[in-house]
């Protein structure tokens, strides 16, 4: 009989500890063949992995639910803000501010166009293909 051990607590004193249904190292593997040049996809997805937004939540994001300028990262997440704790999802956000849409209202948008589930999850398997890894946007964000 196998012991199953129980599940870490999503907080441990002052640090969050990210929670995903797969381990770190798989879902890093993913994040880490998402190429440079690739602006967009590099924020959404280390902002998914390190503040565990659902997609619709993360796809409805303005620019106010976003603070990278102070001391803290934040992302407001409804009513209530997350502290960024992973530096890619920082210098993802930071490398994708001044490239995105001026015209759209919303954070994250492609081609003019709000992003959807469709989209994300056609990128991520891409992502996932190309790392030799499956692993899908539910696991990404915790489960």
């Amino acid at each position: 009989m196998t012991m199953l051990e129980p599940l870490a607590p999503p907080i441990q004193g002052h640090v969050r500890v990210l929670r995903t249904a797969r381990p770190r190292q798989v879902v890093e593997r993913v994040l880490a063949v998402i190429p440079p040049h690739a602006w967009l996809d590099r924020a959404v997805f280390w902002l998914m992995y390190d503040s565990q937004l659902r997609v619709m939540p993360l796809c409805r994001l303005t620019l106010a639910d976003v603070d990278i300028q102070s001391s803290l990262p934040l992302v407001r997440c409804g009513e209530r803000w997350r502290i960024l704790t992973e530096h890619p999802t920082v210098t993802a956000l930071v490398d994708y501010l001044p490239r995105r849409a001026r015209a759209v209202a919303l954070l994250f948008s492609h081609a003019g166009r709000p992003l959807d589930l469709a989209y994300l999850d056609q990128r991520w398997r891409s992502y996932g293909q190309q790392a030799g890894v499956s692993c899908t946007l539910r696991e990404l964000r915790g489960g």
